[in-house]
C-alpha cells in the first residue's frame, strides 16, 4: 500500500512538507517516495495526503492489481449535496456567463499568460495590469501563493514566474465554466456552486476522448480547475453616470473552497481516485458587476453574455496545434458581444494570437514577417472553418493582401462558371496566384476587418438573449409606470361601475370567492390575471 510519484510532476513541493512519515525526498527537482515509509498515511489521514494534495493527481500505487479498474462512468454524488449543483447548457447550446471586464481580461491572461507584458513591482510581487476607459479604470492581477484562506499573500520573484509558466490555456476554459455557473446565482459573491468531473468532462468534451484513461481525465480536470483560482485581481473603476467610482481591494477571482475526492480501493489496499467535486465562490468583483438587485437599485451592475457549448469544444480541439486561433476565439467571445460594431485592427488581432512582444519583434526583424503573416493566415482559416467568419475592409485589407484561401472562396462550383473564372483571372493585371505585394506586412499592421460573422447557433443565442433582455427591460418598465393593483383599488373601481364581486367575477371567469380574495388581499394576483383585472375596471 505504498506510493510512488510518476515522471510528470510539477514539482509544486505541496506533498513533501506534509508527509506524516517524510517519506517524500526531494533530488535535483525530482521527487521520491520511500516504500519503506509510505504507509498510505494509515492512522493520519483517511485518504493518501499525497494524492489530496497534488495538483495533478500524479503520486499513484506502487503496485496496482491488474484486476482492478476504475469505472469510466460518472461517479454518483448524493441527491443532497447535488443541489448547488448548476446545470449549464440546458437547450444543449449555449448558456449565460459573466461578462464583465475583468472576466474578459482573466480569460485573455490564462489564454496568454508569460506572452503578456507581467511586471516585477518594487517590493519583488509579479502583476499583470489593463487600463480600461481611457485610462481611469484599471485591473490588475496577481497570483496566490496558496488556494487556502480569503486573504493571500501574492507570489513574487522566481516563484511566480514559475506560476505563469505553468498556465495551461485549457485553463480558460474552465474560467469559462466558473462565470457561467455564477449567472445561476442570486448573491455570487456570498454562495458557492459545485460542479463535479462528470459535468466538467461533458462540457469539454473530454468523456469522448479514448486516449485519456479515467486516471488521466481526472488528473486533467484537477490541474485546470485549480488554476483560474490562482488569480488575485484589483480594480479601479471610474464613476460612470450614476454610479459613482469605487474600488475593489485585492482578492480572489474565484476561491476555491474545497475539492473533494472520492476513492476507490482494489484488492491490494491502495486507494485510487475516481470523483472529483470542487466547491467555489466568486470574489468580490462580483458583489459589483454581477448583482441583479444591485443592478435594479443603480448601485451596481449585471453584465452577462452568451456562452456556446462548441466554443469550448473548438478550444479544446484546437489548443495544441493552433493556440494563436484559440485564443483569437476567446477573445472575439467578449469582443463580438460588447463591442460588436467597433471594427478590429489586424495588429490587434494578432497581438491576442501571439503576444505583444512576439509582434514588436517581428516589426524590428523583417526574416520573421513572411513566417508569421503564414501563421496568422492560417489561424485566420481555422477561425473561418470553425464559423467565424472574417469580413475584410476593402479598403485597408485590399484583396491583394488578403489571404489565399479567402480569395478562393470566390471560385464557382460549377465546372464551365470555374473555367470562365480562371480565364478572366488571367486576364487582370493582377492574379489570384500571384506572390504577396511588396511591404504587406506594414500594410497589414494597418489593415482592419470590420467584423466577424457568427457561427449560427452563436448568432442565434446572441439574438435570443438580447430579445429577452429587451423584454426584461420592458417588463420592468411596465411595473414602474403601473402603480401597485391593491384590494383598495379594486374595491373602488368596482363600486364606481356599480358592479357587484359576482358580475366581475364573471368577465372575469372567476369565481366570487376569488374576486373576494384578492379585495382582501389574501393572495397574490397572478401577472395575466392583473392585466385582465386592470383592463376590466379601467385601471
Amino acid at each position: 500500500m505504498t506510493y510512488t510519484i510518476v515522471t510528470e510532476c510539477i514539482a509544486c513541493d505541496a506533498c513533501r512538507p506534509r508527509c506524516p512519515t517524510e517519506a517524500i525526498a526531494r533530488r535535483e527537482n525530482l521527487y521520491q517516495i520511500d516504500p519503506y515509509l509510505c504507509n498510505n498515511c494509515l492512522e493520519y489521514y483517511p485518504d493518501p495526503l499525497c494524492v489530496v494534495l497534488c495538483p495533478t493527481l500524479h503520486p499513484v500505487p506502487l503496485e496496482i492489481d491488474p484486476s482492478f479498474k476504475i469505472k469510466r462512468k460518472k461517479c454518483r454524488w448524493s441527491d443532497k449535496e447535488s443541489l448547488a449543483n448548476p446545470e449549464l447548457f440546458l437547450d444543449g447550446k449555449t448558456t449565460a456567463i459573466a461578462a464583465a471586464r475583468i472576466v474578459w481580461e482573466a480569460c485573455n491572461l490564462l489564454a496568454q499568460s508569460s506572452l503578456l507584458p507581467w511586471l516585477t513591482e518594487p517590493d519583488g510581487k509579479v502583476s499583470y495590469s489593463q487600463q480600461f476607459r481611457y485610462g481611469k479604470g484599471k485591473i490588475r492581477f496577481r497570483l496566490a501563493e496558496n488556494l487556502e484562506g480569503e486573504c493571500p499573500n501574492s507570489l513574487s520573484g522566481d516563484a511566480a514566474w514559475r506560476a505563469i509558466e505553468l498556465f495551461n490555456l485549457r485553463a480558460a476554459c474552465m474560467h469559462l465554466i466558473y462565470a457561467a455557473c455564477a449567472t445561476t446565482l442570486e448573491r455570487p459573491w456570498e454562495e458557492a456552486f459545485v460542479i463535479d468531473d462528470g459535468q466538467i468532462e461533458a462540457y469539454l468534451r473530454l468523456d469522448e476522448r479514448k486516449d485519456l484513461s479515467r486516471h488521466d481525465k481526472l488528473a486533467l480536470i484537477k490541474f485546470l480547475a485549480r488554476q483560474p483560482c490562482q488569480l488575485l485581481a484589483s480594480i479601479r473603476f471610474p464613476q460612470q453616470e450614476r454610479l459613482r467610482a469605487f474600488t475593489v481591494e485585492e482578492s480572489r477571482l474565484w476561491h476555491l473552497l474545497s475539492i473533494e475526492h472520492r476513492f476507490q480501493e482494489d484488492s491490494f489496499g491502495n486507494k485510487h481516485v475516481i470523483g472529483l467535486r470542487f466547491r467555489i465562490r466568486a470574489g468580490q468583483w462580483a458583489k459589483y458587476f454581477l448583482n441583479p438587485q444591485g443592478a435594479q437599485e443603480k448601485t451596481a451592475f449585471y453584465q452577462s453574455a452568451i456562452l456556446p457549448k462548441s466554443l469550448l469544444e473548438k478550444v479544446m480541439s484546437l489548443w495544441q496545434k493552433h493556440q494563436g486561433a484559440a485564443r483569437m476565439m476567446l477573445w472575439l467571445l467578449f469582443k463580438l458581444q460588447q463591442e460588436p460594431e467597433e471594427a478590429i485592427a489586424v495588429s490587434t488581432l494578432m497581438k491576442v494570437g501571439y503576444g505583444e512582444e512576439p509582434i514588436a519583434r517581428t516589426n524590428r526583424k523583417r526574416d520573421r514577417r513572411t513566417q508569421r503573416i503564414q501563421t496568422f493566415e492560417n489561424d485566420l482559416e481555422v477561425l473561418y472553418e470553425c464559423g467565424f467568419k472574417p469580413v475584410f475592409d476593402p479598403v485597408t485589407y485590399a484583396s491583394e493582401i488578403q489571404p489565399l484561401w479567402a480569395k478562393l472562396l470566390d471560385i464557382p462550383e460549377d465546372s464551365e462558371a470555374d473555367l470562365d473564372f480562371w480565364i478572366d483571372d488571367a486576364s487582370k493585371s493582377r492574379r489570384i496566384t500571384d506572390p504577396a505585394p511588396r511591404r504587406k506586412w506594414e500594410r497589414l499592421m494597418n489593415a482592419y476587418i470590420l467584423k466577424f460573422e457568427l457561427p449560427t447557433e452563436f448568432a442565434r443565442g446572441i439574438a435570443e438573449f438580447e430579445a429577452q433582455k429587451k423584454e426584461t427591460v420592458t417588463e420592468k418598465a411596465k411595473r414602474k409606470i403601473q402603480p401597485e393593483l391593491t384590494g383598495e383599488a379594486v374595491i373602488a373601481a368596482r363600486n364606481n361601475k356599480g358592479w357587484s364581486q359576482r358580475r366581475l367575477a364573471k368577465m372575469m371567469g372567476k369565481s366570487q370567492s376569488w374576486v373576494r380574495d384578492i379585495e382582501h388581499k389574501r393572495f397574490e394576483i397572478k401577472p395575466a390575471d392583473r392585466e385582465r383585472l386592470r383592463e376590466i375596471l379601467g385601471l
